[in-house]
């Protein structure tokens, strides 16, 4: 669970860099309705948004309170799923339809 808790973090940070340089350019749209309306009020507080996700998920490996119910194993790997394919569909429009 920990070496999720780290992927989900730092794949959080790399998507968080490369969807504002998405948005910065007006190459991709944010699709969440919560973090556009975010990134339309201030696009710093996005960034510090997202870095204060991957921050909240390092303080619970660093007090030793990762989760280990089966349920929180469930939804972690589920949120790792689709984070991923989530990270390379913007990789791939800023690459391949730009």
């Amino acid at each position: 669970m920990v070496l999720l808790f780290h992927y989900l973090s730092l794949l959080n940070i790399f998507d968080a860099c490369i969807t504002y340089f998405g948005l910065e350019n007006s190459m991709i749209q944010e699709m969440n309705p919560l973090m556009n309306r975010i990134y339309e009020a201030d696009p710093a507080v996005f960034l510090i948004t997202k870095m204060g996700f991957s921050l909240c998920l390092y303080l619970f490996i660093l007090f030793k309170k990762v989760p280990t119910s089966f349920l929180t194993k469930g939804l972690t790997v589920l949120a790792s799923s689709f984070y991923t394919l989530i990270f390379f569909l913007h990789c791939y429009w800023l690459v391949f339809l730009i």
